[in-house]
């Protein structure tokens, strides 16, 4: 998470010709699991305490929108991501930091690949996904990346966001927000919320 200075400095020039605005969101909460949260995992990720506490923040402003939310879990993992990372994510690590909305089970980059995630955000008029979660240069960037060629607008929040390193976190949301998205935070996201209050 980058501090308020730093955030403006890396992103306002992108910022400056893609401010966030929301349409028809749905907010996206991607394999925020305890895989990634839980310190005895192999894959916890430092840090992520502060973005479980961001993500919190922006599922009560979209629940008191009544807007939708939705979340992704990595389970099990495909033929490439078995091949590619070594191993597969086995059920006890599947459990969702947030539970109380529909769940996509994915074993993929990709929250559209193999889910019903598309139908769910159809079937609710969604037209925009905000997007946040982990891993920042993986997950997220491939569903935006997804999201985009499927006509939807995407925000991704980067505050709300973690990473191995910031360095693949900055880079990632600097591709994205080149061609594909624009890049918020959360202090920004509540307050377009309260505009709709």
């Amino acid at each position: 998470m980058l501090t308020e200075a730093l955030f403006e400095g890396t992103f306002g020039r992108e910022r400056q010709k893609h401010r966030p605005v929301l349409l028809s969101p749905a907010l996206l909460v991607i394999d925020l699991q305890n895989y990634f949260s839980d310190r005895k995992s192999l894959a916890y990720l430092e840090g992520i305490e502060k973005v479980v506490a961001s993500v919190g923040r922006l599922v009560e402003g979209f629940v008191s929108c009544r807007l939708p939310v939705a979340s992704t879990v990595h389970r099990g993992g495909s033929k490439m991501m078995e091949e590619w990372w070594g191993n597969t994510v086995a059920d006890r690590w599947a459990i969702p930091q947030f539970s109380d909305f529909p769940v996509f089970y994915k074993d993929s980059y990709d929250a559209f690949q193999g889910t019903a995630l598309d139908a769910f955000l159809i079937d609710r008029g969604v037209n925009q996904l905000v997007i946040c979660g982990v891993r920042t240069h993986l997950c997220c960037e491939t569903t935006a990346r997804s999201a985009f060629v499927k006509d939807y607008g995407t925000v991704l929040v980067e505050d709300a966001l973690c990473d191995k390193d910031v360095d693949q976190h900055v880079r990632s949301l600097k591709n994205l927000a080149s061609g594909f998205s624009a890049v918020s935070n959360t202090p920004e996201i509540l307050d377009l919320l309260r505009e709709r209050l």
